[in-house]
């Protein structure tokens, strides 16, 4: 892993813990880890957690979940498992990176799933 996601990552880690109001100490409650433990993360000087406990920050932040993950680039546990038993998925996820999808095609598919998922729903 690169500093630089380590640094972004814990960079993002400390805004967002400050905006909520969060002292370092019990956001280390709060997890179960230790302050000096997420002062190195914070710092960049250690680095992102694992995709769990990046799950529990942003559970004791309010929130933050997809950008704290990829922060640290790192993928929902929930998402990784389904992926993995839906090849559809995988394969679907392999075509999108080899058309290089960009951020307006994912909002543009996450559209036409709403709209499937609506007439679905309907019959």
């Amino acid at each position: 892993m690169s500093e630089n996601i380590s640094t972004s990552f814990g960079s993002l880690l400390k805004q967002l813990r400050l905006e909520a109001g969060i002292g370092l100490r019990e956001l280390a409650k709060m997890i179960g880890k230790s302050p000096s433990y997420l002062s190195e993360i914070e710092s960049g000087h250690a680095h992102a957690p694992s995709a769990e406990m990046i799950l529990d920050i942003a559970h004791a932040l309010g929130g933050h979940k997809n950008e704290l993950l990829a922060a640290a680039s790192k993928m929902d546990p929930q998402l990784t498992d389904y992926v993995a038993h839906q090849p559809e998925a995988a394969d679907f996820l392999r075509k999108a990176q080899e058309y290089g999808f960009d951020k307006e095609d994912w909002q543009k598919l996450d559209q036409l799933a709403e709209i499937a998922l609506g007439k679905k729903e309907n019959k």
